[in-house]
């Protein structure tokens, strides 16, 4: 003989599983979660046990991501193989959703870290070690160059570049100047590369792989206008230090007009090869 099965009032499902007495009854329109029985007199909805087990799978599918229609395909309509298959494509979402979520961590760490070094006194020239990076990059000759004026469109080059192919940037834009040193503020006409170091190692038109290096650093804070003090200073201290420039000056641009408005506080690595 089977046992009546005990009923529970819409409110008191609400007060023992803690869902909303209006969820219950948008679940009840949308036939998510029907109550076992209705009083057509009254038309109070009364469930039972094992629906407040269904209703407990119900907010657990949903708390997972899974939208009502699918989640009533999963309640409903799915064996436990077809569980195990949306929950694994579900798995994968998130992970690439976390990952996403680390690298935008990771990039404003970066940029809070950079602000950091502007409230910092800046020391002398350094040496460093840079390790081979790929970069997406332009190089050509600009005419009539400015060496006070911020190659700000062949900036967006690179930014479209990076964005239409879904990279990862790696770090500030870079402009590398392929002329002697000092030349960018001494001549016209520049050999100018902007390129900016991305994550990704890449069989494409605009990628290369720069090299590992030893290099001769500076920061300068300011404007650009006035960048040519920080060059001859760091080109004397690596004079003095015994050091020979081996390759093309770059700069980096750690606090730009995209970070800031106040040029005065621009913050620009100098990075100056050498052997």
């Amino acid at each position: 003989m089977n046992r009546q099965k005990k009923l529970y009032t819409i409110g008191d499902i609400s007060e023992i599983c803690g869902v909303p007495v209006k969820t219950l009854r948008y679940y009840d329109e949308i036939k998510l979660l029907v109550p076992e029985k209705r009083d057509a007199d009254t038309n109070y909805r009364y469930y039972t046990e094992d629906q407040m087990l269904t209703l407990h799978n119900i907010r657990k599918l949903k708390n997972y991501g899974f939208s009502l229609d699918e989640v009533h395909t999963l309640v409903y309509e799915s064996d436990i193989h077809t569980l195990k298959e949306s929950l694994s494509v579900r798995l994968k979402d998130i992970h690439e959703k976390i990952m996403s979520l680390q690298d935008l961590y990771n990039e404003i760490e970066t940029s809070i870290a950079r602000i950091e070094l502007h409230d910092t006194k800046l020391e002398e020239p350094e040496i460093e070690y840079f390790q081979e990076t790929g970069v997406i990059y332009t190089k050509r000759t600009e005419t009539n160059f400015k060496s006070d004026v911020l190659p700000v469109c062949r900036w967006f080059e690179i930014f479209e570049l990076i964005r239409k192919n879904r990279l990862k940037a790696e770090s500030s834009i870079m402009a590398t100047y392929h002329n002697p040193p000092l030349d960018q503020f001494l001549k016209t006409d520049c050999e100018l590369e902007i390129s900016m170091a991305v994550k990704d190692n890449l069989q494409f038109p605009f990628y290369k792989k720069i090299p590992a290096f030893k290099a001769v650093t500076a920061i300068h804070r300011g404007s650009i206008s006035n960048i040519i003090n920080t060059y001859v200073k760091t080109i004397k201290w690596l004079n003095t230090n015994k050091f020979e420039i081996s390759g093309p000056i770059t700069e980096e641009f750690l606090m730009s007009p995209t970070d800031v408005k106040n040029e005065n506080e621009f913050l620009t690595k100098i990075i100056i090869p050498v052997k």
